[in-house]
């Protein structure tokens, strides 16, 4: 029998991962980060930013009352403001399309709510969420590898690719294997009706980033290829790298947004040729695998959503590797991560500037 934490959401696939563990005999408790400081300009439903988070531990202690296991909350709020929050409005001033997910889950999720739970006195032997994910101890590689989601559509892989070792040996991703329906199906089975009816769980921001900004700062919207401007714009930040709605130009064919430019405040827009690239940049590489010095192919995903790309992928240094797609593929936003993968392995990842 282990002890195993459980981070809690008050969602179908936190709670039925809480329930599977305890029925499978371990010793389980449930636990919630606390993310939000009291900043009215968070959305205020819809966001696990916000005062909605109350709810949510209400939700959760109901849940875990239901399951029979102790259930707490602790506040990292303050840290999710420096490594989060901080983070997401410096890279919307710089142009950059960041992910906060992916920042949360390093630095807040599997680093800060462990020190939580460490430092109250709790102890566990793993902790579990409900990602669709995998991990898997590789004795060959002597390292913690991280795999995709059985079920790629709803693959979480792409999030939690700057994962370290420390972090991966602690964690378990019970739902790997599952569906979502099949999860929702599980939850049935263990008569949490409730909680197996309910959406997915909420966005970081609930795509308000706009909010975090207490000034617009307008500029010109100026077309790539022509140089000229098209119109104006309320702040950089309003706007992401291949968006096409919203724009607010009337022009003769549809534009879309190729590149956003902080130090003259403008936003660049272009034709659908100039969102398609053959080849991308990353930085700040994370290796799940043992770092490879030579040219390899890999599945290349540059979002979440994406199917992927098949790409030769060329170590350039250890902070840097060049990316060539096979095909052509739509354009990547700088801030936005791309993740590498052999199969269901994840390789590594880096963030594009």
């Amino acid at each position: 029998m282990s002890k195993i934490a459980v981070g809690m959401s008050a969602g179908v696939d936190s709670t039925t991962t809480a329930k599977l563990l305890k029925e499978q005999g371990n010793e389980v408790f449930g636990v919630t980060m606390l993310l939000w400081d009291g900043d009215e300009r968070a959305p205020l439903a819809g966001s696990c930013y916000g005062p909605y988070q109350n709810k949510v531990v209400e939700e959760c202690k109901k849940y875990a009352a239901q399951i029979g296991i102790d259930y707490y909350a602790f506040n990292v709020s303050e840290l999710f403001q420096k490594k989060v929050i901080d983070y997401v409005k410096d890279s919307y001033k710089k142009g950059l399309t960041p992910n906060p997910c992916i920042m949360c889950n390093k630095e807040i999720k599997f680093m800060a709510l462990f020190d939580a739970i460490e430092k109250s006195g709790l102890t566990f032997d793993k902790f579990a969420t409900g990602h669709y994910a995998g991990i898997k101890y590789d004795e060959e590689e002597k390292r913690y590898i991280l795999l995709r989601g059985k079920n790629h559509i709803k693959d979480q892989s792409y999030f939690l690719y700057r994962l370290t070792q420390e972090q991966l040996s602690k964690i378990m991703f019970p739902m790997y294997e599952m569906t979502k329906e099949e999860t929702r199906n599980l939850a049935r089975e263990y008569n949490l009706i409730d909680v197996a009816e309910k959406t997915d769980s909420q966005d970081f921001f609930a795509g308000e980033y706009h909010r975090l900004f207490d000034e617009d700062l307008e500029g010109n919207i100026v077309h790539i290829e022509t140089n000229e401007i098209l119109g104006k714009h309320k702040g950089i930040w309003h706007y992401t790298v291949g968006q096409r709605k919203g724009l607010g130009i009337a022009y003769k064919e549809p534009l879309f947004i190729i590149s956003l430019d902080s130090s003259t405040n403008t936003v660049y827009v272009g034709n659908k040729n100039h969102t398609i690239i053959d080849k991308v940049t990353i930085y700040d590489i994370n290796w799940i695998v043992n770092k490879r010095e030579k040219e390899f192919t890999a599945l290349v995903k540059t979002r979440s959503a994406h199917k992927g790309t098949m790409a030769n992928v060329v170590p350039i240094d250890e902070n840097r590797i060049d990316i060539h797609f096979l095909e052509p593929t739509g354009i990547v936003a700088k801030g936005q991560s791309c993740v590498c993968y052999d199969g269901e392995i994840t390789l590594c990842g880096g963030i594009v500037y």
